[in-house]
């Protein structure tokens, strides 16, 4: 995961009570489990059985820092990422974003949680419609959340297309035309189109 912001702090420890300061974190998970329940025996009967995907896990995510989870595959990475973008349901735990608690949030705060943390998935293809253009793709969080003309949107797509390394003229191709590389780096212009506080990458 990485922040964007320019005031990069440090902090020792965790706190047991995350603030809302500008050297406070950006987001901190408390205490997260997410368990599975996989059934029971075949009679319906007896102890319920779970798969503890992610279990008691804590950290903060910095201002201006780079933050890796680490661990061997299976271990919980990209379901913790899920329940921090609000795509599962926690099991037990909280998730602070600038201090308030996302789970009790206001619509508008949901907004803005939602604006400002985004994601690049491990896998591209499936992460883009394929019926879209890549322009489409790209300006379509600008077409939700902002109030921009269309000018602008295509201006900003172009910026963006650019910046990860494609050209402009390439946001009329469908994301078949182009090879996985580049389709990762579509997912991330994607994700930067609103400027985002976090951008969490799944298995980078």
């Amino acid at each position: 995961m990485t922040t964007t912001s320019q005031k990069p702090q440090s902090r020792n420890g965790i706190p047991s009570a995350p603030g809302c300061s500008a050297t406070d974190p950006v987001v901190s998970i408390r205490n997260l489990r997410k368990w599975y329940n996989v059934g029971n025996n075949l009679l319906g009967i007896g102890k319920k059985t779970f798969l503890k995907a992610v279990d008691d896990v804590s950290f903060d995510v910095e201002r201006g820092k780079t933050f890796g989870l680490v661990g061997e595959s299976g271990c919980g990475k990209t379901t913790t990422l899920k329940v921090l973008l609000g795509l599962e349901i926690p099991t037990e735990g909280t998730i602070f974003y600038e201090g308030e608690d996302v789970a009790t949030m206001s619509k508008v705060g949901r907004k803005e949680f939602r604006t400002n943390v985004q994601a690049v998935f491990q896998d591209p293809w499936s992460s883009l419609n394929p019926r879209m253009r890549v322009g489409s793709i790209v300006g379509e969080p600008l077409e939700i959340a902002t109030t921009n003309t269309r000018a602008q949107i295509k201006d900003r797509v172009s910026t963006l297309l650019e910046e990860v390394g494609l050209n402009p003229y390439q946001s009329n191709l469908y994301p078949h035309e182009f090879s996985g590389g580049q389709r990762q780096r579509i997912g991330v212009a994607r994700a930067l189109a609103l400027n985002p506080k976090i951008i969490c990458l799944d298995e980078p």
